[in-house]
């Protein structure tokens, strides 16, 4: 067991935090004879960690064995896709800004005037987007 101890400490390995049940593992008795312990792990090193912010680690419902299994994830979507569109004041003063609104909505298009207008505004959103995570 030592050995295990000093493989985590050199490299400087750390028990994640984890969603779920408490326990990992139970001897499959029950009242007085019954032991839980924690002692399946998911362990990661600071870099991971960091590297992946949302890193989650959930001890799921055991089924055929005496240890339950233990799942990790990690979303790497750190923002919901449907982010608002914010017009920024700065834009303004980019010597660049005029002329992009001006190529997005001089491309052609086809639709009802109402609708027209709509899908030219989508379309200098997705611009203006794009030119701001570029700049």
């Amino acid at each position: 067991m030592n050995g295990f101890v000093d493989f985590i400490n050199n490299n400087a390995l750390l028990d994640t935090a984890i969603l779920g049940h408490s326990f990992s593992w139970y001897n499959r008795q029950i009242g007085k004879k019954q032991i839980l312990a924690k002692i399946d792990r998911a362990l990661v090193s600071n870099n991971w960690l960091l590297a992946n912010p949302n890193w989650r680690c959930k001890i799921l419902q055991r089924k055929f064995s005496d240890h339950s299994p233990v799942m990790g994830w990690c979303n790497k979507n750190t923002r919901p896709g449907n982010v608002s569109f914010r017009f920024r004041k700065i834009w303004l003063e980019h010597n660049q800004f005029m002329n992009m609104v001006k190529l997005s909505w001089s491309e052609p298009m086809c639709d009802g005037p109402i609708r027209l207008v709509m899908r030219k505004l989508k379309r200098l959103k997705s611009t203006l987007k794009a030119w701001h995570k570029n700049t």
